[in-house]
């Protein structure tokens, strides 16, 4: 049944694809008119992609703020504490964005009983049991391999969804390669030591502990910079990528040209705010003798894969960045590097580059002036303070264009899957424990979001994986992404079992459950009822084309039994009993691959 929703026939399937030009075009589409039907992309402006519906306001923000919407997050969000949504969403946002105080013991129990190996290792841990080893691969990327399966599964399970969100973008923005031969041995250290604890914390912390970070320090060569031999790739990247952003380059000019504009910065101090390709050159020497310890031949007993400064490979004469002046000859040149991550940690264009990018990952692509200033504004007042993240992000979160924009993003095919497994109470932990030898359903998942192009940590290019609807809107990603999805509802054979399971989620168990409960067992109950889990509402076209495919030639209000097994695998061989099964399972994948799942 992996193809179920590309191979579904008739009028189902016709439309469903009259629906796709809602996720194909993005916001670009045409005003939506009828009755009953608000503004999806900004709903001041009325406007909304065709033939899709409106979630209630605490469907969109969960979906936008978390993994995807699932029923127990909605329990939670209407257990809060104020009288209104907005009262509620504040608490929301109060609770997720100081996440220590939040229970995740369920979650850490299910990553415990994964039998990880590597996730508790320190830096010289890793270093010694796997960086060394050359002559065993599959042992020598096993802490990546356990990093990915613990991620997937935070992702998935974890009450400190908004945390996950922010650890996603960071390792978008400071992105590496998590297969590197040298940096995926010690990829644990990176994600644990540096992403995670940051994540909500202050970004001049963050970022020079990721220059420090062994990993980053392989992505990009820094490790080898010295003064002989200088190596701009990560001076050139840390400008470009993880600070003032492409948007503000100048290009090749001198750096005293006098149309290049300068101001205050959030200190206080004079700074160009523009850079050129000199202040990348500067910005390598300064950063030169930064390094770790790695048996260099000039060093050998330097061999424990831990940050190290290098004073005869530093470069100890005056440099020039951002026209501010750094003195020859201090008596620590790694002072270099300190004041150069405190100039850009405190200039207005990181401030106005990282918030654009906050608010393009939690709202949309095109988000005002107005929003994005306000979000800047907050990152330079607090620059200095041990939350600093956590105020944007909240600055984001509580603004009027957070809560009445939807649709402004389609989801990207790792997110759309940790969604549908969130959205269906699915069982799944990966695991490394059969690793290399046997392909286990983490491989399949894993292979399934590759395919579609979103595996976790596999961007081969500094700059991340894209946060734009044009790069996820192709009909590779979507039918790759759709292929993920509608497997997560079949049924398969499990090695040593003489039986049929679900493949993660069982469909059929909690269809039943909820009719015992009360949901009428009929196409428009049924079909409801997985409407308002997936979605938390029952969009008008994608419901009635559920109901009309569960039913078939039956009335919407007709009753279908969904009990007898697959006469397949033994019980009673009813034919219509067994194709009712079947057909909820792919009614349910019809609904996870349907544009209103993609949107949000």
């Amino acid at each position: 049944m992996t193809s179920t929703v590309l191979n579904a026939t008739g009028a189902a399937r016709r439309r469903l694809l009259g629906l796709l030009p809602a996720v194909l075009q993005g916001n670009d589409p045409a005003p939506m008119r009828r009755p009953g039907k608000a503004a999806v992309v900004d709903l001041r402006k009325s406007e909304a992609p065709a033939g899709l519906s409106l979630p209630p306001a605490t469907a969109r923000w969960l979906q936008k703020a978390t993994f995807g919407f699932s029923s127990p997050e909605l329990a939670a969000f209407q257990a809060l504490p104020g009288a209104s949504d907005d009262q509620k969403w504040q608490a929301w946002v109060e609770r997720q964005i100081a996440p220590a105080g939040i229970d995740d013991s369920a979650c850490e129990a299910r990553i415990a009983s994964a039998g990880f190996t590597t996730l508790d290792k320190t830096l010289p841990q890793l270093w010694a049991d796997h960086k060394n080893i050359d002559d065993n691969y599959s042992l020598r990327m096993l802490p990546m391999a356990e990093s990915e399966c613990a991620t997937t599964i935070r992702a998935i399970y974890s009450q400190r969804q908004l945390h996950e969100v922010l650890v996603d973008f960071w390792h978008d923005h400071f992105s590496v390669f998590g297969w590197d031969y040298d940096g995926g041995p010690v990829f644990v250290h990176y994600d644990r030591d540096v992403i995670r604890p940051n994540a909500f914390g202050n970004f001049r912390t963050l970022l020079e502990a990721v220059c420090r970070s062994t990993t980053m320090m392989y992505a990009l060569d820094l490790y080898e910079s010295t003064r002989d031999g200088p190596n701009e790739n990560y001076a050139r990247e840390l400008l470009e990528l993880h600070t003032l952003g492409a948007e503000n380059y100048a290009g090749v000019m001198p750096p005293d040209d006098p149309s290049l504009p300068s101001g205050p910065d959030a200190a206080g101090q004079n700074v160009r705010l523009k850079y050129v390709d000199n202040d990348v050159y500067e910005t390598t020497r300064a950063l030169t003798g930064w390094t770790i310890r790695n048996g260099h031949w000039q060093y050998p007993g330097e061999d424990d894969g831990t940050f190290t400064f290098r004073n005869a490979w530093h470069d100890w004469f005056n440099k020039y960045v951002l026209n501010r002046y750094f003195a020859a000859n201090q008596s620590d040149g790694q002072q270099d590097g300190v004041k150069l991550f405190d100039i850009l940690s405190a200039h207005p264009g990181t401030a106005r580059f990282i918030a654009r990018k906050l608010c393009t990952r939690l709202i949309g692509e095109g988000v005002s002036a107005a929003t994005i200033d306000a979000a800047a504004a907050v990152f330079m007042a607090q620059w200095q303070a041990p939350d600093q993240i956590a105020q944007v992000a909240r600055s984001i979160l509580l603004s009027d264009e957070f809560k009445s924009t939807w649709g402004a993003k389609v989801k990207r095919p790792f997110v759309a899957a940790a969604g549908a497994i969130r959205a269906l109470d699915a069982d799944f932990t990966p695991t490394t424990q059969n690793y290399p030898n046997e392909w286990s359903t983490k491989d399949e998942f894993n292979h399934r979001t590759q395919q579609a192009g979103h595996r976790l940590f596999y961007w081969p290019a500094p700059n991340g994986y894209p946060d734009r609807n044009t790069a996820w809107r192709s009909t590779g990603a979507l039918a790759m992404s759709w292929k993920l999805l509608a497997r997560l509802t079949e049924i398969h054979k499990e090695v040593g079992y003489d039986g049929n399971r679900p493949f993660l989620a069982d469909i059929h168990g909690q269809t039943q459950a909820a009719i015992a409960g009360g949901t009428p067992s009929t196409p428009a109950g049924v079909a409801g009822f997985w409407c308002d889990r997936i979605f938390g509402f029952r969009p008008d076209g994608t419901y009635a084309l559920a109901v009309d495919f569960l039913r078939q030639n039956a009335a919407a209000d007709a009753t279908l039994d969904f009990t007898t097994d697959n006469w397949r695998f033994g019980g009673n061989p009813d034919f219509s009993n067994h194709y009712n099964r079947q057909r909820l399972r792919t009614t349910v994948a019809l609904l996870l691959c349907s544009p209103d799942f993609f949107q949000r």
